[in-house]
């Protein structure tokens, strides 16, 4: 084998490892995009969790002071009525 084959097949092999890297540069940014993609579906997620939080804690004191009104009109009623009686 003379010294231009040696060259041409070294050639050959630094452009087969430049394709390899090239590829691999490919993928690792598709895994990358899809990181990003799986960190903003966990912070929705997060997101999602602490809202149905909120609003639930919202609705249990919305309840709570709707049932308070409720007594203190049926304590009146009761009031007025002993007073009448």
């Amino acid at each position: 084998m003379d010294q231009s084959e040696k060259l041409l097949m070294g050639i050959e092999n630094i452009l087969s490892v430049a394709s390899d890297l090239v590829d691999e540069v490919a993928r690792l940014k598709s895994v990358e995009e899809e990181c990003k993609i799986l960190k903003e579906k966990v912070f929705m997620n997060s997101l999602l969790k602490q809202n149905k939080k909120f609003l639930l804690l919202l609705l249990m004191v919305i309840l709570f002071q709707r049932y308070k009104t409720f007594s203190r009109k049926k304590s009146a009623r009761l009031r007025i009525k002993e007073e009448v009686s």
